[in-house]
């Protein structure tokens, strides 16, 4: 047969038809994933204040763990363009951790050099309070919280009372008055009481006594009666 026989043309087209669709297909390969992305996220106690030892997890996994001054964690993201992450912040011991995830969007910025920067609190679990106390005409009084004395007022009445306390909880203090040394004295223990915020505090406890035993009692003098004009010298 000669070569322009179509029994030939059609074995040799089936010959080539495998590398044919592999070089056709050296143009179909999948594309290469997309970059990682990278974010920051800042984790702070109180505002300004920089925490670290905040871990942070994804699918309860550790991705990152705050470190240094700035309280700081990177994390490399893949995934498309707007998808989301869910991160649970855990705080270290002493602090409260958020009960709502930080939710995390993959964005490609145009500036490959800036990095997205999220942030999380982790609030302290208790708060330092301080409680000025005056005592007027109060010296030597103990300062009782919980029924135990925590401080005592000097001779001129003062003292200072630094308490470690859950906020939201209201703290009482009592100027105990309940020695014999005091017992003349009004009123009898008062308290004062305040309402810790979710922050440190100072508070004043200002009470005046006054002493029993030094009151003055007044008496209305006696009349002596008219003058009579008689005993009038002229």
């Amino acid at each position: 047969m000669e070569r322009g026989d179509p029994v030939i043309e059609h074995a040799r087209k089936r010959a080539l038809a495998p590398a044919l669709a592999l070089v056709l297909c050296t143009g179909c390969a999948s594309p290469p994933p997309p970059p990682p992305v990278f974010v920051k996220v800042f984790v702070q106690g109180d505002p300004g204040v920089p925490l670290a030892g905040a871990k942070l997890l994804f699918g309860g996994e550790v991705v990152g763990t705050t470190a240094g001054l700035d309280g700081m964690a990177e994390l490399k993201l893949r995934g498309e363009e707007g998808q989301a992450f869910d991160l649970m912040v855990q705080c270290p011991d002493g602090y409260r951790s958020p009960s709502d995830p930080l939710t995390v969007v993959l964005r490609r910025l145009a500036e490959p050099s800036k990095v997205p920067a999220y942030q999380a609190t982790c609030p302290p679990t208790t708060r330092s309070v301080v409680v000025a106390v005056a005592a007027d005409n109060g010296p030597g009084l103990p300062v009782l919280y919980l029924g135990r004395e925590v401080a005592r007022t000097d001779p001129s009445g003062a003292a200072s009372v630094l308490l470690h306390v859950v906020p939201g909880e209201p703290i009482s203090l009592t100027l105990a008055t309940t020695d014999p040394s005091a017992e003349a004295l009004r009123p009898q223990s008062p308290v004062a009481s305040f309402n810790v915020k979710d922050e440190d505090d100072v508070f004043v406890f200002a009470q005046r006594f006054t002493d029993e035993t030094k009151k003055v009692v007044y008496r209305a003098r006696r009349a002596a009666g008219p003058t009579k004009l008689s005993s009038i010298p002229r």
